[in-house]
């Protein structure tokens, strides 16, 4: 399965992308939501793992985006957030995001989540 990472910070998107080439996923990453839909353009993907709060559109905007299109609607989000307001996670869910994760992430707990996912 192909995973796309989307967060404006660089470590983390890199970390995580080599976490999960580690484990025999391909992923891609993108720095905002605008790059992200370039690189889905032209790459399948199954699962998007996006930050909440990024330039140009947040994790849930960009969700809402995503199930607005009918090549997209089918892909399932995870959400990452280091802030502790619940009406993020509910206004997610609300927009299609499968389930939100709090940063710091548990990195055990995001593989599980992305093996169900397939």
């Amino acid at each position: 399965m192909n995973i796309l990472v989307v967060d404006d910070d660089y470590e983390l998107c890199t970390m995580l992308s080599r976490y999960l080439e580690m484990h025999g996923y391909t992923v891609f990453s993108a720095s905002d939501a605008l790059q992200a839909l370039d690189i889905m353009e032209r790459h399948p993907v199954g699962l998007v793992i996006t930050d909440y709060l990024m330039p140009h559109l947040d994790g849930i905007h960009f969700t809402e985006m995503l199930k607005a299109d009918p090549r997209f609607q089918n892909i399932s989000v995870l959400m990452m957030t280091a802030s502790t307001d619940a009406n993020i996670s509910d206004k997610g869910l609300r927009k299609g995001v499968a389930i939100t994760l709090q940063k710091p992430l548990d990195m055990g707990q995001l593989l599980n989540l992305v093996r169900f996912a397939e």
